[in-house]
């Protein structure tokens, strides 16, 4: 019992302390829909100064036709010298309706003035996706972080066979010319 009443203690003394994780609070912005109609969308978010430690998961949705390759990347500035608030991505991450997901990566070294993440999905089935881009606002500075998405068709594996068979057809004829 003793023990339970110093941990206590111990967690109201760190709270009333300041602690940054004592006082994170959750700065998401609502659910996004992007138009991918022109094949690609802006992600943004911008938060206001004092902001050091606080945390969003921002959900981005769209919609993604069967065969479409996506791309996307998300990137934060961060350079307080110059009044330049930055993000620090816990994770960048697609999902689909049935919640399967597929991971960004880290483009950047830990921790470097500018933080960028990238992932890239082949072949998309017809579906209703959404992005996550969870991290935390590195210092008391405004700033934001900026990205893109962009869906592209990709071409059927007929014209690509095409095309090789032709590349191969004609290099088998400048080989018998030569001969």
């Amino acid at each position: 019992m003793k023990r339970t009443q110093t941990v206590t203690a111990a967690l109201i003394l760190a709270a009333a302390a300041g602690l940054p994780w004592a006082q994170a609070t959750d700065i998401s912005q609502g659910v996004q829909t992007l138009d991918l109609s022109s094949g690609s969308a802006v992600l943004k978010h911008e938060f206001g100064a004092g902001n050091a430690g606080n945390t969003f998961h921002d959900r981005y949705d769209f919609t993604a036709s069967a065969g479409q390759s996506l791309g996307a990347f998300v990137a934060s500035l961060s350079m307080v010298d110059m009044g330049l608030g930055g993000a620090a991505f816990d994770s960048f991450r697609v999902f689909n309706s049935a919640g399967f997901s597929f991971d960004g990566t880290r483009q950047s070294a830990p921790d470097a003035v500018v933080e960028v993440w990238a992932l890239s999905i082949p072949h998309l089935a017809a579906d209703h996706y959404y992005l996550l881009v969870d991290g935390t606002v590195r210092n008391d500075a405004a700033g934001n972080y900026v990205g893109s998405v962009a869906v592209s068709s990709v071409p059927e594996p007929s014209p690509v066979a095409m095309l090789f068979g032709g590349v191969g057809v004609l290099g088998w004829l400048a080989r018998r010319r030569k001969a």
